[in-house]
């Protein structure tokens, strides 16, 4: 069966700033409240979890997530309000691009 596949990020200055695997990362962070788990729960090096992270922050105006160090009280990171916000508008895009992709059957009508 053929379909149409798109893929979709944000640029900042030609680098890769916000898609598919930030946005998972965020979603993880928000739910786990750790970066360590939300890595580990998308097979991510912390390292490279934490990379993102730096990237993110660093093309954002604001902070999108703040990571706290461990010690007695534990640490963790928390997604702010303004990456919910680009989380939310980042799934309304991909809504809107399936939209333009269900609309393009036709297409695959004439290639099969």
């Amino acid at each position: 069966m053929k379909s149409i596949k798109v893929k979709c990020w944000i640029e900042t200055n030609g680098d890769k700033f916000y898609g598919p695997g930030p946005h998972e990362l965020l979603r993880n962070i928000k739910a786990e409240g750790s970066l360590s788990r939300a890595a580990e729960k998308m097979q991510l090096s912390y390292r490279k979890a934490w990379d993102m992270i730096q990237q993110l922050n660093k093309h954002s105006e604001e902070p999108l997530v703040i990571l706290r160090k461990g010690g007695k009280t534990g640490g963790g990171a928390e997604v702010t309000t303004r990456a919910e916000e680009v989380m939310e508008a980042y799934i309304k895009l991909q809504h809107k691009l399936q939209e333009v992709t269900q609309e393009e059957r036709q297409l695959l009508e004439i290639l099969n």
